[in-house]
């Protein structure tokens, strides 16, 4: 796989995003989507190594489609400006919390897991573990490894206490989260490193214990 040309691709498509341009480079394209996908088979395959539940999951099944869903909007550009996967089980549209990994140029390649933005009985369920049992995701999100390279939950929270939680909640701050994503940017020179996809799987690997958390919370909808 040739990481670097995956860059080199996406930092002309993000100044030159148009269909016709996309039409005259569909080569160039289809070989950076090729080495994309080459990249995804080969982190599912160390990812498999510790989290059996993605046994049978296919790379293909966690890619998303580089075409925005809405191209009838004048004045936005067609595409996005990166290539992303989303890896769990079901590929990457599952109700189960799944591993990140995104290219995009200008320091905003990222890989990391969890839920974004869970549905609302997710969500539900997701606090009500937390309520019953925050030592478990104490110990993940403090754990120094994990809290050096991925910080804690990215995305909204709400302002007050939610439905059904006192303000004086001593967990209240985790309980306010909307989503339970955690990510970890790369510098366009550490993603064009040779040694860059071995760095990857044991930050995934750090991730996993959350994704055990995550998931167990939403086992009644499984």
């Amino acid at each position: 796989m040739h990481v670097p040309f995956i860059l080199t691709f996406l930092q002309k498509l993000r100044h030159n995003n148009s269909k016709v341009w996309m039409d005259e480079h569909r080569e160039e394209y289809l070989q950076a989507k090729a080495y994309f996908v080459e990249m995804v088979a080969y982190q599912l395959a160390q990812l498999q190594q510790f989290d059996e539940a993605l046994y049978g999951v296919k790379a293909q099944e966690c890619i998303f489609r580089i075409n925005k869903n809405d191209f009838s909007k004048k004045g936005e550009a067609p595409y996005k400006g990166h290539f992303g996967a989303g890896i769990s089980p079901g590929g990457r549209h599952s109700a189960f919390a799944n591993y990140v990994l995104v290219l995009e140029p200008g320091g905003l390649s990222r890989i990391g897991g969890g839920m974004r933005k869970p549905g609302s009985k997710q969500l539900q369920l997701i606090r009500e573990e937390i309520d019953y049992n925050p030592g478990q995701l104490r110990q993940v999100l403090e754990e120094p490894a994990f809290s050096q390279n991925f910080g804690s939950f990215r995305g909204e929270k709400t302002s007050n206490a939610p439905k059904g939680y006192d303000k004086a909640h001593p967990e209240l701050e985790l309980i306010k989260h909307k989503g339970f994503q955690v990510l970890h940017y790369f510098s366009d020179e550490e993603v064009s490193h040779p040694q860059f996809i071995e760095r990857l799987p044991p930050l995934f690997r750090q991730v996993k214990p959350l994704h055990d958390f995550l998931n167990n919370a939403i086992t009644e909808l499984q």
